[in-house]
């Protein structure tokens, strides 16, 4: 059971469209990180990821900087999603530290790009199982 201020969840669920779009970009962005916040809701004890905040930032090949402070107030920011250039998508350091800071799931998508290269973290940095729908 995880939880969302007072709402509870026990699933996770990302839309199959936002997947896609999600594996496009790291395609596009190569060899530079991109990363996003995670736009979701809770509805029926399940988290539902269905969209991206993009704020303003800069990538490079070994990292990727949001500038968290323009997040407007009201975005069902829930999580983030970042690329990995490598073939690993295990979190750094920094990574760990900005998941204990910001939300509740987070994405990693390394090479080669595709649905089995995609992780899923919670706030400490332990694997998290999700669904895509």
């Amino acid at each position: 059971m995880f939880g969302l201020g007072k709402k509870k969840f026990d699933e996770i669920h990302i839309d199959r469209e936002l997947v896609e779009e999600i594996k496009d970009i790291a395609r596009e962005s190569y060899p530079l990180e991109f990363s996003a916040m995670l736009q979701g809701k809770v509805k029926d004890s399940i988290l539902k990821i269905e969209g991206l905040i993009f704020l303003p930032g800069a990538a490079s090949e070994s990292g990727a900087v949001m500038e968290i402070f323009m997040m407007p107030m009201l975005s069902d920011a829930v999580g983030s999603v970042h690329s990995h250039p490598g073939y690993s998508a295990e979190p750094s350091g920094a990574d760990l530290q900005f998941f204990a800071k910001r939300g509740y799931f987070h994405i990693i998508i390394s090479q080669p790009y595709d649905d089995d290269s995609i992780c899923g973290y919670d706030g400490f940095g332990e694997l998290v199982n999700y669904t895509i729908v």
